[in-house]
Formats: C-alpha cells, sequence, structure tokens
C-alpha cells in the first residue's frame, strides 16, 4: 500500500458534503495516510488522503467492511454485543474502523509508529461532522469530546477557556495523570461561570478537547434521540 514514497495522488471524483470533514480528520490525525467513508455493501462514498492511492484505500475500506460483518454476523461472531470500533495493526500500518449506523463505517489508516489516541479525542469531532451532513440523530453521550479553545498562564496551565464565543476564566484544580495517550496534556479545572468541573486535554494535533460540551455547539451537533 503506498503511502511513503512522497507520491501525491489527485482526487478524480467530484467532491461530496463528506470531503471536508475526511479531510480535516486526515490533517487533524496525526501520522494519519487517508479515511474512507463506506457503506453495507463496502462501496466507498467518499474518502481523503493525498499521500495514498485512492484505489488502494477504497479496496481496504471494502475488506475491512468484510471483515466487520464477518465479526458481527458471521463465523467470527462473539457474545458481546455489535462491534463498535476495530483496531488492526501491523508492521507497516495501522488501520481503525469506526462503526456508524445503516451499515457505514470509517476507516482511518495510519501509519504503523502512529499512536492510536484519535480514537479517543479528535475523532469526535469527525463523527458529529459525518453525523450532521447525513442527517443521522446521535444516541446519547455518543460523542464525549468537544473541541475548544484554550488560554494558558505562564505556567502552562488553562486559564481561560471560550464558552459561546466569550472568554472566561477557570480554576486548575490538578492535573489527569491517567487515561491519556503518549504526548497529550490533561487538566481537570473548575468552570465558575458554567457552574461546573470539566476535564481539558491539550490532543497530540495540538488541539485542546474537554468532556463537556461548553462551546455550545449543541446546535451544530446531530440531534440526540
Amino acid at each position: 500500500m503506498s503511502g511513503d514514497d512522497g507520491r501525491r495522488y489527485s482526487r478524480e471524483e467530484d467532491e461530496t458534503g463528506f470531503t471536508a470533514v475526511l479531510r480535516k480528520h486526515v490533517e487533524s490525525t496525526p501520522g494519519a495516510l487517508g479515511a474512507a467513508l463506506v457503506d453495507g455493501q463496502g462501496e466507498a462514498v467518499d474518502y481523503a488522503g493525498e499521500t495514498i492511492d485512492p484505489f488502494d484505500l477504497k479496496v481496504a475500506a471494502a475488506h475491512f467492511r468484510i471483515v466487520l460483518n464477518d465479526i458481527d454476523g458471521g463465523r467470527l461472531a462473539v457474545e458481546g454485543g455489535m462491534t463498535e470500533r476495530l483496531l488492526v495493526l501491523t508492521d507497516k500500518r495501522g488501520f481503525v474502523l469506526t462503526v456508524l449506523p445503516e451499515g457505514y463505517a470509517l476507516l482511518s489508516i495510519l501509519r504503523a509508529n502512529a499512536a492510536l489516541g484519535h480514537a479517543d479525542r479528535s475523532i469526535d469531532v469527525t463523527l458529529r461532522g459525518i453525523y450532521r451532513e447525513a442527517g443521522w440523530n446521535a444516541p446519547p453521550g455518543a460523542f464525549r469530546w468537544h473541541p475548544i479553545d484554550v488560554e494558558i498562564d505562564a505556567r502552562a496551565r488553562p486559564h481561560r477557556v471560550r464558552i459561546r464565543h466569550q472568554w472566561t476564566s477557570v480554576q486548575p484544580i490538578g492535573r489527569v495523570i491517567g487515561g491519556l495517550q503518549p504526548g497529550e496534556v490533561g487538566w481537570r479545572v473548575d468552570v465558575p461561570a458554567a457552574e461546573c468541573e470539566t476535564t481539558l486535554v491539550l490532543g497530540r494535533d495540538d488541539r485542546w478537547y474537554a468532556d463537556l460540551p461548553l462551546e455550545g455547539d449543541a446546535a451544530d451537533d446531530p440531534v440526540p434521540d
């Protein structure tokens, strides 16, 4: 599979409403080579990634969709409910297949040395964009992490966050130790203006995320069931 020879591949298909979402997903995921949105029949609906052959990307998406079918309903079926995410790591590549409604799935292809930390942070942003474009309703609690603007003080601690387009002060409670990917930084903070506490994480994509929708972006998110 291509991706390490420095070659760039031009896009031949027309862009769809998903193109920008997938492109941003690849750009914000460290080590990502490409991503594809695939339907239940293994057909690629759209894709992004300039350093990987689109044909290879679509074939990989189709193959992993078949694997997912085998796991959930075929000879590999196991107890415990339907699969939500499939992670496969090889010597040369990492593959992350995230299950979506109506048989669709999102395949991310990464370099083998890339940590799979995007599964907990920036992928939530991608999934919200896909749900919104597809017109799907999101189940309660589907998206934990929300992008947020954060200002830090001279000691590199969160000092202010932007809520509904206005900056408000936060009070650091302590560093977050567990549950972080290599290279991430986390803080538990008190947000007096919102009368709540939240966890802020600086992801490996150099963006901040909160585990509460403090930005007030719910209007742009899919409506929960």
